[in-house]
């Protein structure tokens, strides 16, 4: 869409190596809620070697194991410089996991090996600490975002915003206290019980990066699925550009979005790993974060290991 009438053209990075659980997914959401309202997508899946297309106007990334981290570096510093053209130009971007953390500034593996990223975003990562995996709350400016939280590592954003701050899970740092461990497992680890866990209100805990047209984040799902204002966020921020604004919603997606509420709903009322005897302590939260009309999330990628 760099010109009038071409197609919406999506940039897919890597898919091969960064596409775990699902993460393609979010692609095929953009794609879907596109040309449901007539809008003609072209998706570009940009592999290692391959250049990038004259024209771009939505750029995602997924996520992968630290191996594929390490395998798709140097395919990721080739693309670096027009990469940073594109944010710059206000191209939104989605990243997710090692994604994100590629597309920032640098990682530090768990053995101390340093990785330089593509400075897209003014992120660092450290591989470190203890795995967080279950289900992630956060409250951002589009309301509530859930999804699936797997990871063993922190990231530093520095003084820039995040998408929001973390209900339930642990976020971008190291975190203590009730919620902090998104897992039995994590419960476990720091000598807590799953009884003793509560969802908490929004904290110092905050998730991801959102600054301008940049988004990256650590939810998981994939997280277009249960969280469609953010696809249409990045939709509308696309065509915005070239002057064009994105169609009212069609009846199916309409259908769609209902679902994805209700689904987001119940993640948000009792994630993984909270027993019943938190969720009735949890009726004390604002009305906002539990709700009488949350209902059973359907969609979640749980197995792998994310950095």
């Amino acid at each position: 869409m760099a010109e009038h009438g071409e197609p919406l053209r999506i940039l897919h990075l890597f898919p091969t190596t960064l596409g775990l659980n699902g993460e393609s997914g979010n692609v095929d959401i953009l794609r879907r809620r596109a040309e449901s309202r007539g809008v003609e997508v072209d998706v570009v899946r940009l592999e290692a070697g391959d250049q990038l297309p004259a024209s771009v106007d939505l750029v995602f990334i997924g996520s992968g194991p630290v191996s594929a981290q390490v395998q798709t570096q140097a395919a990721v510093l080739a693309v670096a410089a027009p990469l940073r053209e594109l944010a710059a130009s206000g191209v939104p971007f989605l990243a997710v996991g090692a994604g994100f953390q590629l597309l920032g500034e640098s990682i530090t593996l768990a053995d101390g090996t340093g990785l330089t990223g593509a400075a897209v975003f003014p992120v660092s990562t450290v591989i470190a600490g203890e795995r967080v995996v279950g289900d992630f709350v956060v409250e951002s400016r589009l309301g509530t975002l859930v999804g699936f939280e797997n990871r063993g590592s922190y990231i530093d954003i520095g003084q820039a915003a995040p998408i929001g701050h973390v209900v339930y899970g642990r976020g971008n740092v190291a975190a203590t206290g009730p919620g902090a461990g998104a897992s039995a497992a994590a419960i476990a680890a720091s000598g807590g019980t799953a009884e003793g866990t509560v969802l908490v209100a929004p904290d110092s805990r905050v998730e991801g990066f959102w600054v301008d047209n940049l988004i990256g984040t650590h939810l998981h799902g994939p997280v277009l699925a249960n969280n469609p204002a953010l696809a249409e966020w990045l939709l509308e921020t696309a065509l915005a550009r070239h002057g064009a604004a994105l169609p009212p919603a069609t009846p199916d997606l309409v259908e769609i979005d209902r679902r994805a509420s209700e689904a987001r709903a119940t993640i948000a009322a009792a994630p993984l790993g909270v027993a019943p005897k938190a969720i009735e302590r949890s009726k004390s939260l604002p009305k906002r974060l539990v709700s009488e009309r949350f209902r059973p999330l359907d969609c979640h990628g749980r197995d792998g290991a994310w950095g």
